[in-house]
């Protein structure tokens, strides 16, 4: 994307709030001749404010640009940036345009949360005038899903952008601990936290949340609890709502409201296997079944498991039932029923997006009321919505999220649980503890049974093994042999951001 001369300093220029870091990266991207450049920037490095600058040029030199993210809220804040977003999903499922010869400059943001398979598709998609902008943190979760083509890319030779220089944490000795989770260096860094005042000790459970609620109530307003597992989260919660109750925050008027909670256990590989389902669970399709006739965004609940044959039977609205091979159906989420006690005060998360409504998933927002078969909320970006609980069942309580579900969050402060004991080992690792921790722009507290286990704990390395996808080559052609991502990245010979 070649932006040349005068032109790349003008934009420079209007822009004297960008640190040292921020600028030479602005710069690499302008000068840069690849079709896919990468930014690989550390938590809290001003990714966004970055973006918003590349926006300025890339549109003054006639580029239309377009953004995309694997989540619903990191689209959300990559149109922070002013740029038109939308989820790669949502992209990869609409029928490829002619080409007209525009030039398009492409940003996907959190890339290291897209799997193997999709971004190949997307670049299979790109037409010989398009760009394509790869903006993620290779140190954060990876894709739910097979593979890592984020840090394949760049291990294959991609052109990348480095954003070193954190900007988020204020504080000194916080921003030292961000730094070198970042490097790696867990165990310095828990030291570091030990020393500060911030790592709490509470062998007993019931204590250890207890803890965790009385904390978040001194300033719910500003504050971020993660916690690694699903189990956890939803019991920090409900103590979390009674503490605010307690104090007066919440009203202890409660409205029970029957909610489907995703079965963080079924997720990937382990929804083609019947026999991992349970009876009782409900299933979301997000793709219509010329198969199963099973129509887009129906709901089917499993009542009956063959095993053996690999067969699950479902019952759908109108109380038809269906039987098919799970292996053969995709885009299919997996729920449980559980009930919430929701009151006036309560935060409150969507765990599914409302597309109706335009809310994306994850999205926060506060009750503002609650009536029979209505809820009113204000949403974090400042709209109200009213809904209906029954038609809009996926809700939680909005106090404690997951690791995962935090990437891209910031707040005042973050309170992170971590259970040594946790028997999902794979959960509590260097990524959660990273992005966990780089949260919190002020303060970071953690709350553990065993602080002598925590270096260990939260210095497990994970990472998905890579999908078995084909190469790519400058024109996206496939190229069988290797099954993975490692494409050849050349010179555009100036088809860049040019004049």
């Amino acid at each position: 994307m070649l932006l040349e001369g005068g032109d790349r300093f003008d934009t420079l220029d209007r822009h004297p709030e960008l640190n040292r870091s921020q600028q030479e990266a602005v710069k690499d991207v302008f000068a840069s001749r690849e079709k896919i450049v990468g930014i690989d920037g550390v938590a809290g490095a001003g990714k966004t404010t970055t973006l918003a600058v590349i926006r300025e040029g890339a549109e003054a030199e006639g580029y239309r640009v377009e953004g995309f993210a694997p989540t619903s809220r990191a689209t959300q804040k990559l149109g922070e940036a002013g740029i038109d977003t939308s989820t790669l999903q949502m992209h990869l499922t609409k029928r490829q345009g002619p080409d007209i010869g525009e030039r398009r400059l492409y940003v996907l943001d959190e890339s290291s949360l897209a799997s193997t398979r999709q971004m190949h598709e997307f670049v299979t998609r790109l037409h010989p005038n398009d760009r394509v902008l790869l903006v993620g943190d290779r140190r954060q979760h990876e894709a739910v899903e097979a593979g890592k083509p984020f840090a394949q890319l760049q291990e294959a030779g991609m052109k990348t952008v480095s954003l070193d220089q954190i900007v988020r944490q204020k504080e000194p000795e916080l921003r030292q601990v961000v730094e070198q989770l970042a490097r790696g260096e867990v165990g310095a860094a828990v030291k570091g936290l030990e020393s500060q005042g911030r790592v709490h000790e509470f062998r007993d459970r019931t204590e250890r949340i207890e803890a965790i609620a009385k904390e978040y109530a001194k300033s719910p307003e500003s504050t971020l609890v993660v916690s690694p597992d699903n189990r956890s989260r939803t019991e920090i919660n409900a103590r979390i709502h009674a503490e605010l109750q307690s104090g007066g925050v919440v009203s202890r008027d409660e409205h029970n409201i029957q909610t489907l909670v995703p079965r963080q256990d079924l997720t990937g590989a382990a929804r083609t296997w019947a026999e991992r389902y349970e009876v009782g669970d409900v299933l979301r399709h997000s793709r219509a079944s010329k198969e199963t006739g099973i129509g887009k965004g129906e709901y089917a609940r499993v009542v009956g498991i063959d095993a053996g044959q690999n067969r699950i039977i479902v019952s759908l609205k109108d109380g038809k039932e269906v039987t098919y091979d799970p292996h053969r159906q995709q885009g299919v989420s997996v729920y449980r029923e559980e009930q919430r006690a929701f009151s006036t005060g309560d935060r409150i998360q969507f765990t599914a997006p409302a597309n109706e409504l335009k809310i994306a998933n994850r999205e926060l927002g506060t009750v503002e009321s609650i009536t029979e078969g209505r809820m009113s909320l204000r949403m974090d970006d400042g709209r109200a919505i009213e809904l209906d609980p029954a038609r809009h069942p996926h809700l939680d309580h909005g106090y404690a999220v997951t690791s995962h579900s935090s990437q891209g969050q910031t707040a005042e402060r973050v309170l992170v649980h971590v259970d040594t004991e946790l028997g999902a080992k794979d959960l509590l690792n260097n990524r959660m503890a990273y992005v966990a921790i780089s949260r919190g722009a002020h303060d970071a507290q953690l709350f553990t049974n065993d602080r002598e286990e925590l270096p260990a704990a939260l210095g497990h390395e994970v990472s998905r093994q890579n999908a078995h996808t084909p190469q790519l080559n400058r024109e996206q052609t496939i190229q069988p042999p290797q099954h993975e991502i490692a494409p050849k990245i050349e010179h555009s010979h100036g088809m860049g951001l040019g004049l």
